[in-house]
């Protein structure tokens, strides 16, 4: 299901339409937590395995103990020495850790309360901001998004998108949405806009596509970093040196697909954490997994339970119909355990 961002009017001269605006697109990565491991002091009991990732998976355990040990220590031992020189192997005990703000100057942990927001304008030196000057001038998030600019769409230069949302009519705006987009699309045209979002006003650049509008925030032109100072000398470059890397360039030309594209490091990372997490005795209770994870499965499911109704349909087709005085309850409670 989308992910409405914001919802409103799209204002265009005197035309508006009611749109909504959900993410386009959004980074994935594996997230860590970082757990505090220490040795297991003697005789005492430990509390229940705290997860090392933000999913609630474990790390795996040693053998007969329900107490999460290291790929290392599973596979090495990790035999350790007391202070008499004697062997044995070390268990751990894991816990969430805190952070904990302390004053750079004296080293003493810092309350909430003690906090105030202030802008650092000289070496250690502060201006301290009232919070509600803050909020007074937060811009309101708005209930309109004015399209006041065309532009030609070769003229806008990629560097300035910064997030992306897709744009989609709502009930009763389908007809000038779709008279929109395809008015823009045929003649080239990007839209500039403006709307109030997250506490600031953002400017628009409204991108038609082959079957809905694209809206991108932009970045102002301070925000742009500039281009390194350097001069590509054109001089240095023939007509048959060109040629030549135009035709190397061709040789290497096709189509643009996305889906062919993989993030090799997140594809590794996982690997890890699923051999890690195969290495785990098998009475332990399962990890959580990922909704993706479980597509395969569910799918196969599905087609079992398809196989299964017409492997049924055809061995119910030979027989002849029977006529009884409730005709319909029959085939719904053969339904009932077809679908159970």
């Amino acid at each position: 299901m989308r992910a409405v961002v914001w919802t409103g009017h799209l204002h265009f001269g005197l035309v508006v339409m009611p749109v909504s605006l959900f993410a386009a697109a959004r980074p994935e990565s594996t997230r860590f937590k970082r757990i505090h491991r220490r040795k297991k002091p003697v005789g005492r009991a430990l509390p229940e395995p705290l997860s090392y990732l933000h999913t609630g998976q474990h790390e795996a355990t040693s053998p007969g103990s329900q107490y999460p040990l290291s790929r290392a220590q599973e596979s090495t031992g990790m035999e350790t020495y007391d202070s008499n020189g004697a062997s044995g192997n070390t268990e751990y005990e894991y816990s969430a850790v805190r952070q904990v703000l302390q004053s750079g100057v004296t080293g003493e942990e810092v309350r909430p309360e003690e906090l105030v927001k202030g802008y650092e304008y000289g070496p250690d030196q502060f201006a301290i901001i009232d919070p509600g000057a803050i909020d007074r001038a937060a811009v309101e998030t708005s209930d309109t998004i004015d399209l006041f600019h065309f532009v030609k769409g070769d003229e806008v230069d990629p560097i300035y998108f910064e997030r992306s949302y897709y744009m989609a009519p709502e009930a009763g705006g389908e007809k000038a949405y779709a008279l929109l987009l395809e008015a823009m699309r045929k003649d080239g045209y990007f839209g500039i806009a403006r709307i109030g979002m997250h506490k600031r006003e953002h400017m628009v650049i409204l991108r038609p596509t082959e079957n809905c509008m694209v809206a991108h925030t932009m970045f102002y032109v301070n925000e742009v970093r500039r281009v390194p100072e350097f001069e590509v000398d054109r001089s240095l470059i023939n007509e048959r040196e060109l040629r030549v890397a135009r035709a190397l360039m061709e040789g290497y030309a096709g189509v643009f697909e996305p889906e062919k594209f993989k993030d090799i490091y997140q594809e590794r990372i996982k690997n890890i954490i699923h051999e890690e997490l195969s290495r785990a005795p098998q009475d332990t209770p399962a990890a959580p997994v990922r909704p993706e994870a479980m597509v395969p499965d569910l799918m196969e499911s599905i087609r079992m339970s398809l196989a299964q109704i017409e492997s049924q349909k055809g061995s119910r087709q030979p027989k002849p119909i029977r006529k009884s005085a409730t005709p319909a309850s029959s085939p719904k409670k053969k339904k009932q355990k077809v679908l159970a």
